[in-house]
Parts: structure tokens; sequence; C-alpha cells
């Protein structure tokens, strides 16, 4: 007996051993393309040499989402809601989360006691704030699940209430934007629409007549918004993260410029009669999620940064349904305006292409140096496996002149949680900017600049549609100029701080700041002092 069974002993072992083997193998395959992965998804460029510096402050927001049953996005804005000056700072919450505004105080941001109305259930996607009844304090409006809310400023307290403009059934708000369209003292209203959650049939569809629908709303100045976004020429459907209105052209008008999800980069010039013209651009088939608005080379004219899905994943899993010959582009844009119009994008001559998964982007010089750097949010919360996947610390992109260079590992200012937008304020009140990093489903992350030796200057325009696309002119002794627009809700369901803070050198001060409003007047100051707060207000 005991020889016969031994025959069997030895193949129970030959079949061990190889299963033991075989799962080894897998085991290294698996391995081997976990490596391979994370080697794909490596940072490409090395940190830059730089004088920005930042050091943590207290900020006690955790954000709590419903990754499966709300779309992965937050609200976020720096806002002034009690006329000091200094920026308070507004968190949306999620689903069954309120929304909370805080003010810096003592080295660090407080809660404050101040309420905003909402639905029980009702995730805060996206925030802008504008003086909209011109009474001289800044009111708010939140994009939600259910709709647009506007909560008007009382003067210590903020009344809500969710306005009626008929969004599609299918269509959950992102993002709102605003621009005075027709120059009639009104703020008018971009809202960016994506397809509801429960309706999402995938996050790689790139075909047409697919996802939800964006609206153009006119002000018409008796608390109603009329919906012209038909007969202005930019209604279709399609997922569409955020729009931002900026004057192009310096032609003193209101231009659109779109980012939609799974599409193209959508620009409109302004006709002056409610009607809009496409503008030519050199997006391919891509992921444009945020929107970055400044003139990052001083010629005058600004130019436009836009996120991407970047190097998280090859491109292979992002295609989606795009056929073979489609062109499909994962890099960061950076469409430099060449005037006419006219656009062409230098992200990779400028090392700001390549880099992760990317959501709000805003342009500021926070070295103040005279020169626009950018930002971009960071990470997805959604992906699978998240914990295995490289965590990207968000950029801080630093202007080098000829060169943009990762700066936010050295500088003190890294945010390796799920980023949605940067906010950029002087919170603190010294003239230097400050950062926010907005974070999904955790702690945001709060960085106050330690600034240094340059000279400076705010320049201060009331947040009302008369400041909108109004162009900022400052001219040095020695003749170098800057530019900077008054815009909104750059970033990516988030609006930044309203002063436009320049910079110069140590050594160097400011002959004249020129504002030149969309109504057509312009107000010139001369001479103004290293530190001088300036006040603009168009007539």
């Amino acid at each position: 007996m005991e020889t016969l069974n031994k025959p069997k002993k030895k193949w129970g072992i030959l079949i061990w051993c190889t299963g033991i083997i075989g799962i080894g193998i897998v085991l290294f395959i698996i391995l081997s393309l976990f490596g391979a992965l994370r080697i794909w998804q490596a940072e490409k460029a090395p940190q830059g040499e730089t004088d920005l510096a930042f050091e943590a402050a207290p900020l006690p927001f955790v954000h709590e989402a419903d990754l499966i049953n709300s779309l992965p996005f937050l609200a976020s804005a720096a806002i002034d809601i009690d006329g000091d000056g200094r920026d308070e700072l507004f968190m949306g919450g999620g689903d069954t989360q309120p929304d909370q505004i805080f003010a810096f105080e003592n080295g660090g941001f407080k809660p404050l006691s101040m309420t905003f109305s909402k639905d029980a259930v009702d995730a805060t996607h996206g925030a802008a704030s504008m003086d909209i009844d011109n009474d001289g304090d800044n009111d708010l409006f939140t994009a939600r699940e259910s709709g647009i809310w506007f909560h008007e400023n009382t003067g210590g307290e903020f009344e809500s209430a969710k306005l009626p403009l008929g969004l599609a059934d299918n269509t959950t708000p992102l993002s709102i934007g605003f621009g005075d369209i027709n120059k009639d003292g009104l703020a008018d209203m971009y809202v960016a629409g994506y397809i509801k959650i429960e309706l999402v049939e995938g996050e790689t569809v790139f075909a047409d007549n697919y996802g939800g629908y964006s609206y153009l709303f006119l002000n018409t100045g008796d608390g109603n918004w009329e919906d012209i976004s038909k007969q202005a020429g930019i209604w279709r459907q399609h997922n569409t993260f955020i729009g931002v209105f900026a004057d192009l052209d310096n032609d003193k008008d209101s231009d659109l410029v779109i980012a939609q999800d799974t599409g193209h980069v959508e620009m409109y010039s302004n006709n002056g009669d409610l009607t809009f013209t496409p503008i030519e651009n050199p997006s391919e088939y891509s992921y444009p999620m945020g929107v970055a608005v400044g003139d990052y080379d001083n010629d005058g004219l600004v130019d436009l940064y836009f996120s991407n899905v970047g190097y998280t994943l090859p491109p292979a899993v992002l295609r989606g349904d795009l056929a073979k010959d489609d062109v499909f582009n994962p890099s960061y844009m950076l469409f430099h305006n060449d005037g006419g119009l006219k656009f062409s994008d230098k992200a990779e001559e400028m090392n700001a292409a390549k880099y992760g998964f990317g959501w709000g982007t805003v342009m500021a010089d926070m070295n103040l140096d005279g020169r626009e750097d950018m930002l971009a949010a960071q990470n997805y919360a959604r992906f699978p496996a998240n914990n295995l996947l490289e965590h990207y610390p968000g950029k801080i992109l630093q202007n080098y002149g000829d060169t943009f260079r990762p700066v936010e590992k050295v500088s003190g200012a890294e945010n390796r949680l799920f980023g949605i937008a940067p906010i950029v304020s002087d919170f603190n009140g010294d003239g230097w900017p400050d950062l926010v990093w907005a974070n999904l489903d955790g702690q945001s992350l709060a960085y106050l600049n330690k600034g240094g030796n340059r000279n400076h200057v705010k320049v201060r325009l009331p947040n009302t549609a008369s400041s909108l696309g109004a162009r900022v002119t400052l001219v040095t002794v020695d003749g170098k100029k800057q530019t900077k627009q008054f815009i909104t809700s750059q970033g990516l369901g988030s609006d930044q701080g309203r002063d436009m803070i320049f910079g110069f050198g140590e050594n160097d001060s400011v002959a004249s700041v020129t504002v030149d409003f969309q109504n057509g007047y312009t107000e010139v100051f001369n001479t103004p002092s290293n530190g001088a707060i300036i006040t603009a207000t168009a007539k």
C-alpha cells in the first residue's frame, strides 16, 4: 500500500509547487505592472530654486464627501463679508454638511457663526462672490446639487434663496462665472453644468449630446435672470466644469472661456449684441478642467492655463470612446495670447505640460517678482485603489521668465490630498498672497506667505459689475509693465481674492497705475508709494 501511495504524494507535491510558482509569477507580474505604473506616474520636473516660503496656518475644515452618490467637487471662495479690506474664507459642505465661513484671526482661520441655508441633502460644488445689488457689501452665489442659490449679505448674516432658473432635469450646476456682457452695469452669469451622477454612463465618454447643459443668464436688473444661451450661440449639451469671462483682445468687453470634461476648450468672442462668435484654439480632445487667466509674459494680453488628466494613467486608458485617428492630449495647456484672438499652446515649451491629474488652476504672482506664477490642484478622489497610486503635491509653478518650475515642496506648501482648487488672497493683510488648498473628502490646508524684500502695491476695485473685465496696468520708473484683469471664478468651483497685488524690485518704484474700465472710463494714479492701496471706481 505504501508503495502505491508514493506516486500520488509526489504528484501532490508537484502540483502544490507548481501552484506556488504560478502564484509567484502572477504576483511578480502584478508588482511589475504596479512598479511600471508608479514609474509612469513619477514627477517629471525637478523643483526649482525660489525665495518663496510658506508656513502652515490652522484651518479647521474637513470636507465630508459622498463619493458614491455625489459628484466629486466642493466650493471655495475668498470673500470680504464685512468690508474691512481682508477676505474671509467660504468652504462648501458635502451632501449633509453645512457650508462654513472662516475669518483669519491670531495666526489661523476661525469659524464664524454665520449660516447658509441649504437643503437637507445638498452638496455645494461651486461659489462666486459679487455685490450683485450694488449696496456696498459682497453677496455670495453657490452652485449646489439642488441648483443655484443666492445668499444676500445683510450686514451680519446671509439670507439664502434658490434661484428659479429652470435648469435641465439631468443637470447639476458645478460653477458660476460673472461678466457684464452688454455693459449695462449688471453682472450676467454663466452656469457650468454636469450630468447628474445617477445618469453618468462613464467618465471617458467623448460623444456629443451626452452630459449636462450649461447656461448664460442675462441679469434683467429686477432680481430675475433671462436664459439667452441659445440666442447667444453657446448652447449645447456637454459636461462642463467652468466658464470664465475675460477680455481676450482688449476691446473692453467680456469674452468667454469654457473648460469641458471629455472635450475641447471652447472660447467665444463677445460681439456686443448678446451674441458670441467661436474662437479657434489649439486644444485637442482632452479633459480640460480648471481655467487660470493672467498675463504671464507681461505683453499686455491675458493668457490661459488649463489643467488636464496629465500622466497619472497611460493615455490608452483615458481615450474612452475616441476613434483611433482622433488626436488625444493628456497634457496641461498654456494658451499664449498672440493677439487678434489667436492663441498658441506654449505648455511644453514653458515646462508647464507634464504634470499629474489636475483640477482648479490659478494665475497669481506669489513671490511678487512681477511675473504671474501658476497653481494647480491635483489628485482624484474616486480612483480605484487610490492608496496604491502616486499622490501629487499640488503644483506651484514659479515663473522664471523663460520657463516655469514647480516649487511647492521647497517653498513649504505642498498638498498631497485630493485638491479641487487653490484659493489665493492676502488673508492676513501683510501685502503678500497667501494660499489655501481646498481639498475634497478631507482636511483643507492653509499656508501663509512669509513675504520678502520686494515692494508692492494693491489695486482695489469694487466687487461690482462695473469692475468686471477692468484692465489695470502698472508701469515702474524703469519702464517695466504689468497688466492684470478684474475677473471672477478662476480655479474650479472657486473664487479668488479681488485685490490685485503688483510686486516689483526693492529698489524700484511705480511711475503710474492706469485702470481702464469696460464702460470707457479711465483713471490714472501717478507715483503711488510702496505698500499703497489704490482704490478706483468706475463712473
